[in-house]
């Protein structure tokens, strides 16, 4: 029995990210034992966390070894999720604002590389995708809302919300200005072409005393 707990933590340890039991069966040593054995050895595994920083957790059919809330704050700025690029946390930002989201919608509004920063939020247990149709439906997990440190899905909505309303005021106040812009642009040049209608007397006179130099001459 304790062999195959180690095997199961080792399995959820390398992973890295929420396992399903159909992938937990499909690791060498596991495959001979029914979901039903695997559920429980994993229920077992529970008590045997108590005096560690870590703890085994179930979200709807995913497992994963998860980092006790009491100690995220002082090694979180090791894990290796800190290093996501900026593209790939806009992706994210969206899915979770409209969590739960058809993936081609993502991929309409993020365009083609989204399937590659899909495929990276996916193996990094941030997202969880479900057959939908012709597509996927995307939605957040409980490690996204531990890493964020946001309560539930409505707290993400709220948050993504004020952002978006504050990127919305920054573009209308772009609008905004944006003719002012232009009716200093206009300005200008019409100040321009007066002035060049105001010298263009003086040139005048100044060709006609040369025409009448020369004829003089």
């Amino acid at each position: 029995m304790q062999n195959i707990k180690n095997l199961i933590e080792a399995a959820l340890f390398i992973a890295a990210r929420p396992m399903t039991l159909e992938e937990l069966q499909k690791v060498k040593g596991l495959t001979e034992l029914p979901a039903e054995e695997i559920v429980s050895i994993i229920k077992s595994m529970e008590s045997d966390y108590d005096h560690h920083g870590v703890r085994v957790v179930e979200e709807e059919g995913h497992y994963e070894l998860r980092i006790k809330d009491e100690f995220t704050k002082h090694v979180e700025h090791l894990a290796p999720n800190r290093d996501f690029s900026r593209a790939i946390l806009q992706t994210l930002s969206l899915i979770a604002y409209k969590s739960p989201v058809k993936q081609s919608e993502i991929i309409e509004t993020r365009g083609n590389r989204a399937y590659d920063h899909i495929k990276e939020l996916l193996e990094r247990g941030f997202i969880r995708s479900e057959p939908a149709g012709h597509t996927n439906t995307l939605s957040i997990t409980q490690r996204f809302l531990d890493y964020f440190n946001l309560k539930n899905p409505e707290e993400v909505k709220t948050y993504f919300a004020k952002k978006i309303a504050k990127d919305d005021k920054k573009k209308i106040a772009a609008k905004e200005e944006q003719p002012t812009k232009i009716e200093e642009a206009q300005t200008s040049v019409d100040e321009n072409i007066a002035s060049a209608q105001e010298n263009k007397p003086a040139e005048e006179d100044h060709m006609v005393e040369i025409s009448e130099r020369q004829s003089a001459e």
